[in-house]
């Protein structure tokens, strides 16, 4: 059954964004397709975050988080952060424009949009943990094409249709 749920969920085309957590040397990321809003008020949305990962670490351990909505241009740094290049810590951070502000988790300056978050609420599951994020910051940019993850692939909207 496990084979033929992960082969369903390669149909689910979801928006692709980065994850970051901590910050300086401890800061860390991952790639993910696991975001949404949950309400306007107060402003929250949910990421779901694997456990076993240093991103997770690094949020447990400072309660904040950035979401980085991702646009086409990005295809590359969704590679880095999904581990697909061997890069790794401090290193998938390099050269990108991330934007390092105080004790806050990175963002991404050419994000279509990022949304620094506090944890309200956490709910272990499995091998994951969903997280309820409370809004604190929301940086938009110029409207650009959504980086989409599909059939195991990083794609265009146009590249679905």
């Amino acid at each position: 059954m496990i084979d033929e749920f992960k082969l369903s969920m390669r149909s689910l085309a979801g928006a692709v964004n980065i994850i970051t957590a901590g910050s300086g040397s401890d800061a860390a990321g991952l790639t993910a397709t696991a975001v949404c809003s949950l309400s306007m008020t107060p402003p929250r949305l949910l990421v779901g975050i694997n456990r076993a990962g240093s991103t997770f670490t690094a949020l447990a351990a400072t309660d904040e988080f950035c979401v980085n909505l991702l646009d086409t241009e990005a295809r590359g740094l969704a590679e880095i952060f999904a581990g697909r290049t061997g890069l790794a810590g401090e290193n998938k951070f390099a050269d990108a424009g991330w934007i390092c502000e105080d004790d806050h988790p990175p963002r991404l300056a050419s994000a279509m949009a990022a949304i620094r978050c506090t944890v309200h609420s956490m709910q272990i599951v499995g091998t994951h943990a969903i997280v309820v994020g409370d809004v604190q910051s929301v940086w938009n940019r110029a409207e650009a094409r959504p980086l989409i993850y599909h059939n195991q692939c990083f794609q265009t909207l146009q590249d679905l249709a």
